[in-house]
């Protein structure tokens, strides 16, 4: 399969990587109207990031196609990349620094930086240095991590044993990234820090993100507009996050989020399928449909890896635009499976 890639890529050669949306970079127009359509078309129809990286390798793209794919890259979130960033920063040609800067903080999952003034030689340098130290760290490590990392030392806290760079963010900019970033794997992580945090929103942030990965309910709003709410509605969520924590399956000492994330489904009365393999695609159509909001970004993860369009939703607010509508374009594209798909039903 990867012969038959490398392959296709090669007949392709820099068409590869061509996109009309790229001409719209840099200005508010490209984020706010192009970004989104452009990255789509990356995480749909383009090759993954080894083959973009020979591609970059191979020093054969032109300058457009060179703006495309450190611009486009970027939708896979995959370090694999960031050595053509870290040539392309220090290009002679103005436009590709643009790129390599704005295309290098996406692909962390950063905050973008404003690239349509240019980017001068000195501060080109300073983020060469920056993504060696990147680069090195997560060597060793993930992005999650780094993000954790990063969000940890706001309380003089941090990752046991961390070795490598740790950003200097805002605990906003570092749970937007967890946000974009965070997967069924990172459960023991989200829980350990959770654990270490002291910070009563921080932790409702990570606990938010828990339920996203898992599938579960523990924060609860009041449905009776009349009814009062405040503080103690997050402290029952902890309260019942602790209890269910009891219950759930080990792989040694660490939590296994595979296991819970079946245990959860089984619960809900689906079962007998890895419900992280294809043979779960019916049953994410129904979770999209009839599930809890915060379910909403990993059941879209689970339909793309079925073949389904590439969103974004967010689990720390999935009913906030364009959560909704992107939910919505899914439901639409899948509509014809809709009357086989099953998932289980759940009160907002």
């Amino acid at each position: 399969m990867a012969v038959t890639a490398l392959l296709v890529v090669s007949m392709m050669g820099a068409s590869a990587v061509s996109s009309e949306a790229t001409r719209w970079f840099p200005g508010d127009y490209y984020h706010a109207r192009v970004e989104a359509g452009f990255q789509r078309e990356v995480m749909e129809s383009w090759p993954g990031p080894s083959q973009l990286l020979r591609l970059w390798n191979e020093g054969e793209l032109d300058e457009p196609d060179r703006v495309s794919l450190l611009l486009g890259g970027a939708a896979f979130h995959d370090p694999l990349l960031l050595p053509a960033y870290r040539e392309a920063v220090l290009s002679p040609s103005q436009r590709v620094r643009q790129a390599a800067t704005y295309g290098y903080r996406d692909l962390l999952a950063d905050s973008l930086p404003p690239v349509s003034r240019g980017v001068s030689e000195e501060d080109a340098a300073l983020l060469g240095d920056e993504m060696d130290w990147v680069m090195r760290t997560l060597a060793e490590g993930s992005l999650f991590e780094m993000w954790m990392q990063a969000l940890l030392v706001h309380e003089e806290a941090g990752l046991p044993d961390w070795h490598g760079v740790t950003l200097q963010r805002a605990p906003v900019v570092c749970l937007r990234a967890l946000d974009r970033l965070v997967g069924v794997e990172d459960l023991p992580l989200l829980l350990e820090a959770y654990d270490m945090t002291q910070d009563f929103s921080t932790r409702i942030s990570l606990l938010k993100l828990v339920e996203a990965v898992t599938l579960s309910r523990f924060i609860v709003m009041p449905t009776d507009k009349k009814a009062g709410w405040g503080r103690y509605v997050f402290v029952t969520a902890m309260q019942a996050l602790a209890g269910a924590r009891r219950g759930w399956p080990l792989d040694g000492c660490t939590v296994n989020g595979e296991a819970v994330l079946a245990q959860n489904l089984r619960k809900m009365g689906v079962s007998g399928f890895d419900p992280l393999s294809a043979d779960g695609c019916g049953v994410w159509l129904g979770i999209l449909d009839q599930g809890l909001p915060r379910w909403w970004m990993l059941a879209s993860r689970q339909l793309y890896a079925c073949g389904g369009p590439w969103v974004e939703i967010s689990a720390l607010f999935p009913e906030k635009e364009p959560g909704p509508e992107e939910r919505n374009l899914l439901l639409r594209w899948f509509g014809p499976l809709m009357p086989r798909a099953q998932g289980p039903t759940a009160r907002r």
